[in-house]
């Protein structure tokens, strides 16, 4: 529709070109007009791409938008705290949206912030969304995180770790074996896992049966 416009507005400049001057600049502030139209529309567009909003879904708040901007939540009740990347309207939920420009693959602490924004979600907006979405990568790959019980409860017991450390309890590092031989400050850490045993786990963790 937008192309259609554009080429009878070119057409109808080009037959009044003779014509009177207020006219012809009229004309041109319609097609100037236009072109900005054009240009947010794109601009929007690639804002929902990068959050990995579909066409069907409702955009709810979005990071980067002044019309739109992200929702804040702060619970009092839960101890929690978020703001998603973007919130959505889909099959009448309100769904969380987390975008990881970086990421290559799903990781544990992506699943768990998304899980917290879901439990804030159905807090402050008084519904229960049954999923949410994780946007990874520089081509916006899309991932559907679902809102399982038992998600929850694998999140529950992280957070239930980190209060005991907060309040006091001993916290039980866990290095990975292969962060922690590339790491900048193992030579000061109490818990650096030794030369030989980085060898074999990092083995292990590649998946490599053999070991010498």
């Amino acid at each position: 529709m937008r192309e259609q416009i554009r080429e009878y507005v070119l057409n109808l400049l080009a037959d009044i070109a003779s014509a009177d001057t207020q006219l012809v600049l009229l004309l041109i502030l319609v097609v100037t007009a236009l072109i900005v139209v054009d240009a947010i529309s794109a601009f929007a567009r690639n804002k929902r791409k990068e959050a990995g909003i579909s066409a069907k879904s409702g955009t709810v708040s979005i990071d980067g938008s002044k019309t739109l901007p992200v929702k804040k939540y702060v619970s009092e009740m839960q101890g929690l705290a978020g703001v998603p990347d973007a919130i959505i309207s889909e099959n009448g939920f309100i769904i969380p949206v987390e975008r990881k420009p970086l990421a290559r693959k799903i990781r544990d602490r992506y699943v768990a912030q998304l899980l917290v924004y879901m439990r804030l979600v159905e807090e402050f907006e008084g519904k229960r969304p049954p999923y949410g979405y994780l946007i990874l990568g520089p081509n916006c790959r899309r991932f559907k995180i679902e809102n399982t019980p038992e998600r929850q409860a694998w999140l529950q017991k992280m957070i239930d770790e980190m209060r005991e450390i907060l309040a006091g309890a001993a916290s039980k590092p866990a290095p990975h074996p292969v962060k922690c031989k590339k790491c900048s400050v193992r030579e000061s850490c109490a818990h650096r896992i030794q030369p030989a045993l980085v060898t074999v786990n990092a083995k292990q963790a590649a998946g490599t049966k053999n070991v010498n």
